[in-house]
Formats: C-alpha cells, sequence, structure tokens
C-alpha cells in the first residue's frame, strides 16, 4: 500500500498530535526553510520519543529565491511590484529576496509567479537584480514564499554551499536522510553524499533543468520528489502532466522510491471531504507508482491535520487501484536472468542479500510485488527500505561480498515467521561466489517446512 509522509508544521507540534499521526505512519518531514535550529532539535526528539524507528527527513532549503517579508503585505491586482535586493530604490512596493535570481532568459520572461504559481505577475523588466512585475490579481503575500521564473537555471555553486552550510549546522540532528531541493544534475548528488554521512538523499525535481537531467539524478539518488508545485511553476501548467509522467516512469524503472507532494489534499483544511480532482489526483499518483503521498500545509498549518491523515490512510487501503509497472532491464546484463525469474514469482516471499541496495532497487524495477525481506547492514538501504510501498521487512545481519548458503539458512531460520509472512516459499537471492563486478548471482529456495522442526 502507498504510505503517507506528513509535514510538522506550526499545527502538529504537540506531542499528542504527531502521536495520532504515528496511528497511521512512521515517516515524517520538517521543512528547513522554515524555524529555527532549536525548533527542528525539539521536533526531531518529540518524533523519537513517539517513534523511535521513524523516517524523519530533512529538507534542505535551495537554491530558489523566497521573499524576505516577516509580515503579510496586501498586494493589489495591477500593482507593479518590484522583486530583488530590498535595498533597491523605487516608487514601487519593493518586495525583498533571501537569495539572488536564478539565471534566465531576459527576453523570454513574459511571467512569473509566487507561492507555486499561485499568484502570477506580467514581467514589466528584468535585471540581474531584481524582477518587475505587474499582479494580474488581489491577494496577500504570506512570509518567506518562494518566487518562480519560467525557464531559470540556478546556480550550482550557490546551491552547494547552501548545503554544505545547512548539513554542518544540523550534524547533531538524529534525521535519517535530506531533501534536495532543485537538483539539477546527478553530479550535486555525488557531491552531497560525500559529506552526508550515509543519509538517504531524495532529490527534488523541481525545474527545467533538472528535467532534462531526470536520468542522470534518479540514477544517482536514494528516491525522488516530484514537487508538483514547483515544477509546473518552472515548466508551466500545460508540460506539467507529461514532466510527471517521465520522472515517475526513470524513478521505477530505477527500482527508487517515489514521493509526490504539494497540494494532495489542501482542500481539506477548510471541508471535510476532499475535491473530486484531488481524489483523482491522488488516484493518479498511485497508478503511477507513487510510494508515498507528501502532505505539506495539510499537516504543517491546518487545524484539522489530523483527520486528514486519517482520510487519507483510509483511502490508500480501500481505494484498490491498479498499479502500473514499469519493467526495465537491470544494468547489470550478466545477471539479468536473476530478475527475469524473480518478476514472474507468485504467492512466494523474496528475501535479498543486499549490502549495497543494487539487489533491492534491480528487484523493485522489474515491479517486484511479493512479501520483500531484505538483510544488510547498511543503515542507509535500511532507511530506504522504510519508504517504499508495502512491506519490507529489514533484518541486521553482517554481509560479506559473498554469502554462504549455511549464513542465509541461519537468517531465515531465526526470523521465519518475519521472511515467509503467510508464504509456505521462499525465494533468496544473493552473491555465493564473488568475481570482479558480482550482483545477485545465486537463487536457492526454501520451503516453510524445512524449518518447522
Amino acid at each position: 500500500m502507498t504510505k503517507t509522509l506528513v509535514t510538522i508544521g506550526p499545527a502538529s507540534t504537540k506531542s499528542e498530535v504527531i502521536t495520532e499521526f504515528a496511528r497511521h505512519t512512521k515517516l515524517f518531514r520538517l521543512n528547513g526553510s522554515h524555524n529555527t535550529l532549536e525548533w527542528h532539535k525539539d521536533i526531531v526528539a518529540k518524533i523519537r520519543e513517539v517513534v523511535p524507528d521513524a523516517f524523519i527527513l530533512l529538507d534542505i532549503p535551495g537554491a530558489k529565491p523566497r521573499t524576505s517579508n516577516t509580515e503579510p503585505i496586501s498586494i493589489k491586482k495591477g500593482q507593479t511590484v518590484v522583486f530583488g535586493d530590498p535595498e533597491i530604490r523605487s516608487d514601487n512596493l519593493v518586495v525583498g529576496l533571501t537569495k539572488p535570481l536564478p539565471a534566465l532568459d531576459k527576453n523570454h520572461q513574459p511571467n512569473f509567479s509566487v507561492n507555486d504559481g499561485q499568484y502570477l505577475f506580467d514581467t514589466i523588466d528584468v535585471k540581474d537584480s531584481h524582477v518587475v512585475g505587474r499582479s494580474r490579481g488581489d491577494f496577500l503575500l504570506l512570509p518567506r514564499k518562494g518566487v518562480n521564473l519560467p525557464g531559470s537555471v540556478y546556480s550550482e555553486e550557490l546551491q552547494l554551499q547552501i548545503c554544505r552550510d545547512f548539513i554542518e549546522s544540523v550534524a547533531d540532528l538524529d534525521v535519517n536522510g535530506f531533501g534536495l531541493s532543485f537538483i539539477q544534475s546527478g553530479n550535486v548528488v555525488d557531491t552531497l553524499r560525500d559529506i552526508t554521512k550515509n543519509k538517504v538523499l531524495i532529490s527534488k525535481i523541481e525545474n527545467s533543468e533538472g528535467l532534462i537531467n531526470a536520468p542522470s539524478i534518479i540514477a544517482r539518488s536514494d528516491a525522488v520528489m516530484i514537487d508538483r508545485g514547483d515544477l509546473a511553476a518552472e515548466i508551466g501548467f500545460g508540460a506539467l502532466y507529461n514532466a510527471v509522467e517521465k520522472i515517475s516512469r526513470d524513478t521505477k524503472s530505477n527500482g527508487k522510491p517515489l514521493i509526490m507532494a504539494t497540494e494532495n489534499l489542501e482542500s481539506m483544511a477548510v471541508r471535510d471531504t476532499p475535491s473530486k480532482s484531488e481524489v483523482m489526483s491522488l488516484a493518479h499518483s498511485v497508478s503511477i507508482g507513487a510510494d508515498c503521498i507528501m502532505l505539506s500545509e495539510e499537516t504543517a498549518t491546518a487545524e484539522n491535520g489530523q483527520y486528514i491523515v486519517k482520510w487519507l490512510t483510509g483511502f490508500l487501503e480501500q481505494a484498490n487501484i491498479q498499479v502500473n509497472t514499469f519493467k526495465t532491464s537491470t544494468q547489470n546484463k550478466k545477471y539479468e536472468m536473476v530478475w527475469d525469474f524473480v518478476s514472474g514469482l507468485q504467492d512466494t516471499s523474496v528475501l535479498l542479500m543486499s549490502k549495497s541496495g543494487y539487489a533491492l532497487y534491480s528487484y523493485m524495477a522489474v515491479g517486484g510485488r511479493q512479501s520483500v525481506s531484505i538483510v544488510t547492514n547498511n543503515s542507509r538501504i535500511s532507511d530506504v527500505a522504510k519508504l517504499f510501498s508495502g512491506k519490507v521487512t529489514v533484518i541486521d545481519a553482517n554481509l560479506d561480498d559473498a554469502v554462504p548458503i549455511e549464513t542465509i539458512w541461519e537468517v531465515v531460520k531465526n526470523n521465519k515467521t518475519e521472511i515467509f509472512c503467510g508464504s509456505d516459499q521462499l525465494v533468496a537471492i544473493y552473491v555465493s561466489k564473488y568475481v570482479s563486478g558480482a550482483r545477485a548471482n545465486s537463487i536457492t529456495v526454501f520451503h516453510k517446512s524445512d524449518f518447522l522442526s
């Protein structure tokens, strides 16, 4: 079943609220763009107290500029507004930005938006330090809202510096992974992996450049999040559907967990049931393989967040939506036969011996839908397993490059109830003899009756 990832914010900081969330999920998110380090430390401690084995994701602020206002600003239709350096002198309203504007084609910037595309401005002028626009409507600009300029290319140097500084500042936080905002190349993921101490890295593909380089980003990431809000604002609403389909297909073909974010159930902040469009959107997300549905404002600021989480859990349990499988070939052609065999299994549990995570990703890439257990001594892979839809049992055990059958027998014997999970037979996949580049080259079938005596 698709899982729920909840965001903790001002409306959900109490332990009793977190406890209620934990009745339905063990996946929690904190947004590093908001609140102080002390606030995040306090929330992490509260989550760990309630759910010791929770997966906690901390989003790293990206290079996208946000408005620097600390109080709401009323903006009128037709009003000219300058977004950029707060020291700019102008007869018009000046709204400061937290970061420099990204690089963009100044001759092809007809409009831009604020707050994930919700509020549109017709472009009047674009400079290196600021952009000037005319508002298309009346609205209240709340603090620290993102500014999106279609076709932007964000500075990777700035992005890496922001990430390095942030990761250093939160080194003592007990989190499982980091969300990487506005990732535009796989090289950035590689660089950050070297400094994150085996944490799960979840890349957020949110702009045109990230979409172009999606295959490289996905291959290097542990999981992928589609932020449909920023993505739509950056590439245009007309291109959103095909972009979501492409990213989803590439992610699932790589066997990586897929998280669908932005406006999943926002209407429920003010009503008891979601809109029909939200229901259809949820169904589409599940059908294309989303492992997690992320709730943002729904649990961070809505007063009825507990009810929304309960409703979503019930929907995901009862909807019975057919999931498309994006079956693909593995990268290691020598051992493709192993995964061809596994993909056809019925009513059989699967045991993966995975030191690097390759076996887990390969199994998911061929559309693995059986009950699966993974034996690993890699904490990052253990955490990644928590993000997949359905039941993935993690067993901690020391693994060498090659695994003797005696070791597998002992693992199964000591964990037979969880591993068989109601099935009468089990298929174990492992490296029996290590040669250079060896990947899951052996299959052994066990029967439950073998372990009854």
